[in-house]
């Protein structure tokens, strides 16, 4: 497995079937699991498994073995905070506030006055 650098856009999306099976691989790490047995456990579609390995496979994330999947362990560690972190971004964005007070003049003022 190539070693991934904190220079490269992580090739997986939160609210995607990379993401949550990628997740539970790293929750699970250290463990084999069928597509079968992903299917079972995730939300991911039957229909939609095989695309989704071959984008994990692709890109490095996981390992395949006899018809089974896995996560590196010595790669958990950094894959978890990976996912941790665009979790973060997202939830950063989802709390930010909607309104564009930044654009308005005078914008430093009111900043002042909260503070």
């Amino acid at each position: 497995m190539g070693e991934s650098s904190n220079d490269t856009p992580f090739p997986v999306l939160p609210d995607t079937d990379e993401h949550t099976i990628l997740s539970f691989l790293v929750r699970n790490s250290g463990e084999s699991f069928t597509s079968r047995n992903i299917v079972e456990q995730t939300s991911v579609r039957e229909g939609d498994i095989s695309e989704t390995m071959e984008n994990l496979l692709e890109h490095q994330l996981i390992c395949h073995s006899e018809n089974t999947y896995y996560v590196d362990p010595e790669r958990a560690t950094e894959l978890k905070h990976r996912l941790e972190s665009i979790d973060a971004v997202v939830r950063l964005f989802e709390n930010a506030p909607d309104d564009d007070v930044y654009s308005e003049e005078g914008w430093e003022d009111q900043v002042e006055s909260i503070l």
